[in-house]
């Protein structure tokens, strides 16, 4: 009862989300293992958004709703890519001023399979439901329910290790498939962050608030340390075939902070683009 009376909440709040906008020290060393359970799939939700789009605020919350409704088996990255997500320099100056875009990001957004024209807007597994490869935020729990639905594709391990000196990580990846696949599979790892304050225009119905100065952001992608869509692992892989990756990030050169950041890694059919299994672990172990 308590899961469908959350289920009915979220959609509930995601009712309202159907207008959307068209597209125009000493040095140490911190180990994060984690372990991921055998039995359960999970399953990635992209939201594809921007801080000028007036009805992406509801949206961010609602797949924030959805990753702690099913916590451990859904992860959330959010996209600030296309018009919407550009700095505004001349509405409600300095709130709207940065630019949380990135490569990846705009990759994605631009990639014609996903079909994103219009903010705010979805991918579940980057699967069609209802016939669509993205769709709007009123979906979005249906979808996942229907994606939890089928059978674990893979277990995935993720191992991150942290040099606070040099501000450099290393992460090793292991992926064993547990369903045989006839097509070549990628790995693709992310980097996302959390916890970032800003501007957020906001124009929902029943709403006065036309600008959210201190909204926070959260899962925001700031890029693939493989490649827009990753690399590739496995070549038809067979049951019980196993695959290893290790990478290493250098975060001296950049503004995000570490403690707010988490290494995302799914794996998907390198020709749909199908997510098949995600993990996610924090860079620093807290």
């Amino acid at each position: 009862m308590k899961r469908i009376f959350q289920i009915s909440l979220i959609l509930f709040l995601a009712g309202s989300l159907l207008p959307s906008c068209t597209k125009v020290s000493e040095p140490y060393y911190t180990v994060q293992a984690v372990a991921i359970d055998t039995n359960t799939r999970t399953v990635l939700l992209e939201d594809y958004t921007g801080h000028t789009c007036v009805n992406c605020a509801p949206a961010a919350k609602s797949a924030n709703a959805l990753q702690e409704l099913y916590k451990g088996q859904v992860y959330v990255i959010a996209v600030h890519a296309g018009s919407f997500a550009k700095p505004d320099l001349t509405h409600y100056v300095p709130y709207l001023t940065a630019d949380y875009r990135c490569a990846t990001g705009n990759e994605w957004y631009g990639y014609s399979g996903f079909n994103i024209d219009q903010n705010p807007k979805g991918m579940v597994n980057r699967t069609p439901y209802k016939s669509k490869i993205s769709f709007v935020p009123s979906e979005w729990s249906n979808a996942i329910e229907t994606a939890l639905k089928l059978p674990k594709a893979a277990i995935m391990s993720m191992n991150n290790t942290f040099d606070t000196q040099n501000k450099t990580l290393a992460t090793r990846v292991d992926t064993k498939f547990l369903i045989g696949f006839s097509v070549p599979v990628n790995l693709c790892v992310c980097i996302l962050e959390d916890s970032i304050y800003g501007g957020q225009e906001n124009k929902v119905a029943g709403d006065s608030i036309p600008i959210i100065k201190n909204f926070r952001f959260m899962h925001i992608l700031r890029g693939s340390i493989n490649g827009t869509f990753g690399e590739e692992i496995a070549n038809s892989p067979g049951i019980n075939t196993a695959a290893t990756k290790n990478y290493s990030f250098d975060f001296s050169d950049k503004t995000w902070i570490p403690n707010h950041c988490s290494l995302i890694a799914f794996i998907m059919d390198a020709n749909t683009k199908e997510v098949l299994h995600v993990i996610k672990a924090p860079v620093i172990k807290l």
